[in-house]
């Protein structure tokens, strides 16, 4: 593996997420991003991590950091509006669902997903 190719480390981050190993593939995403600051993969690769060991802010900063560089990303948009969810943030993560729609208005999953956030939220202020 070449040692400056941001891809590779990706994708080797990619491959320990798989295992688990979620420290190291940490490391690799940081290491793709110090040498390529633009790989939105790694952004959001790093955010879901940082996601699922309960890290919401600095996953939201990573998703962040990716929609500075490309602010119509589905992937990126849809991993920040779970975030916001799981955080109790539902209107922000409509907000963020809705712009994904506006981009890709027929992506059923998306749909899928305003519809049971519209419902948490109704639950939410029935409370």
């Amino acid at each position: 593996m070449n040692p400056e190719y941001a891809e590779a480390w990706n994708n080797k981050g990619i491959i320990l997420k798989e295992l688990k190993k979620y420290k190291k593939a940490l490391k690799c995403y940081n290491k793709a991003l110090e040498i390529n600051s633009e790989l939105i993969e790694a952004w959001n690769n790093k955010g879901t991590i940082l996601q699922e060991l309960g890290k919401y802010e600095e996953a939201l900063e990573c998703y962040n950091k990716a929609l500075e560089i490309n602010p119509k990303s589905i992937e990126t948009l849809t991993y920040k509006g779970i975030t916001l969810s799981k955080i109790g943030k539902y209107k922000k993560a409509l907000k963020c669902f809705d712009k994904a729609l506006k981009i890709d208005p027929k992506n059923k999953l998306l749909h899928k997903t305003k519809a049971a956030l519209h419902k948490k939220l109704k639950n939410q202020e029935k409370a």
